[in-house]
């Protein structure tokens, strides 16, 4: 993609049809998706003889028809697709590569988190998750009738990720992928989800970048019942090491292509600055529950369920990266419930380490 190409793309949230011919060989696909960010981006990369598609939208109807669309612009089958290429588990990347396998008979690439990933969170029954899910819910401070919310709203998102695809190659961080006359080095990127991989062509300086970077809007950093603790230190140690990657053009999971990708990773770091602050602003004397912090961050009782879950996980991600540097501190209650305390606080005296 040369440079006159590049300036042809808008970076705007107003993206344009819902599919879009980047170049000869490279198609974008707004996917519809049923949350207040209504769109996810796959992409079609032309792969020999047919296309490559990295990530896939939900199972929904909609969705079906948006690639319906796709087989009409091209002109092609869903036969002709060659592989499937899946940046990350969560469901608007992964929920219809199971459907387009069985449709284009194509293997599905993902790495072995990814698969890892998909086999606890969408293949084990949703009642499994019944007492993780009640103890994570206590031990930020919602009562129990959140439960059966939570598992009701997880259930329908598997209605929408199955059948998962059968035919699975592993992929790893460090990979070199062909895919027509590109040659795509797999790279690790944490923190938003930990078994996402970017794809990254060197001569182009052309980056897939799932969710790790985008625009307008910043990726969800969470702490979920199964997250390894301090996913927002992790998110920030691999922002700073895509930071000084020569990209030219970033394509992101959601809303418009990134042109100015380190000052965009500037710009995230810095709302996490901001955000941190906030949060520990949040904490009060008496010491907070992540709910309440949650609450006095977010305009929670405007939001559904789906973005109340994000907005616990966002708040917890944030106080765990406040523990780790020491500028809180986390006890539990007698009923098990996690409450913070800012480290220097009348209450939390105890915690400053001895001089």
């Amino acid at each position: 993609m040369d440079a006159e190409h590049l300036q042809e793309i808008p970076e705007s949230v107003q993206e344009g049809p819902t599919v879009h011919r980047l170049a000869d060989d490279l198609v974008r696909v707004r996917m519809p998706l049923p949350f207040a960010l209504d769109h996810v981006n796959g992409y079609l990369i032309r792969d020999g003889a047919g296309w490559a598609v990295i990530d896939t939208g939900l199972n929904t109807s909609p969705g079906r028809a948006t690639w319906a669309q796709v087989w009409e612009m091209l002109a092609i089958a869903p036969t002709d697709i060659t592989r499937i290429l899946v940046t990350h588990a969560h469901p608007d990347h992964l929920g219809m590569a199971g459907w387009l396998q069985s449709v284009s008979h194509a293997p599905v690439l993902m790495s072995i988190r990814t698969q890892e990933a998909m086999a606890r969170i969408w293949e084990a029954p949703v009642e499994s998750w019944r007492a993780e899910t009640e103890l994570y819910l206590r031990r930020n401070g919602l009562d129990p009738t959140w439960t059966e919310r939570v598992l009701a709203h997880m259930a329908d998102l598997r209605s929408q990720v199955h059948p998962l695809p059968q035919t699975i190659l592993p992929v790893r961080p460090g990979d070199v992928l062909e895919i027509g006359r590109r040659r795509f080095r797999l790279l690790a990127a944490e923190g938003h989800a930990d078994d996402q991989v970017l794809f990254y062509e060197e001569r182009e300086r052309l980056l897939w970048v799932g969710d790790q970077v985008l625009l307008e809007i910043t990726p969800n950093i969470g702490t979920w019942p199964a997250t390894p603790p301090d996913p927002l230190g992790r998110y920030l140690a691999s922002l700073q090491e895509l930071a000084p990657l020569p990209v030219a053009l970033a394509l992101p999971g959601h809303r418009a292509p990134v042109l100015r990708f380190p000052e965009r990773i500037a710009e995230l770091q810095t709302h996490h600055a901001h955000r941190l602050e906030a949060v520990w602003q949040a904490v009060d004397e008496a010491g907070s529950t992540t709910y309440q912090v949650a609450q006095r961050v977010f305009p929670l009782e405007s939001y559904p369920i789906h973005q109340v879950r994000f907005a616990i996980a966002e708040t917890l991600a944030h106080l765990e990266r406040l523990a780790a540097t020491g500028r809180i501190h986390r006890e539990d209650d007698p009923q098990g419930v996690w409450r913070f305390h800012r480290v220097g606080s009348r209450r939390n005296l105890r915690a400053l380490p001895d001089l």
